[in-house]
């Protein structure tokens, strides 16, 4: 597998835009060929195949977009949230 090299956005390249370091296609494609493995083995090989690729830190801004539903479903469910949007029902009406 070698390392993807298309960073365009319709006629934009990476150079006409202004990416934050965690959101550059290279972070995203890497997110998204994880995403897309068929079995959980082949997770496990596509995430050790892209952490040599990209090195750490941009292999670090993909997991966290991968993990990023669950952290959410989490925080929705948490205890401290639910007594948040309480809160703020009773000071809406």
């Amino acid at each position: 597998m070698s390392k993807p090299q298309i960073h365009k956005l319709g006629n934009l390249t990476r150079d006409d835009i202004n990416f934050p370091k965690h959101l550059t296609p290279e972070i995203v494609h890497t997110a998204l060929f994880i995403h897309n493995a068929p079995s959980k083995e082949d997770i496990v090989k596509r995430t050790e195949h892209s952490a040599k690729l990209i090195g750490g830190e941009a292999m670090t801004y993909a997991m966290a977009l991968l993990v990023l539903p669950n952290l959410i479903e989490n925080t929705i469910n948490s205890q401290d949230y639910k007594d948040f949007m309480a809160s703020r029902k009773k000071t809406i009406n």
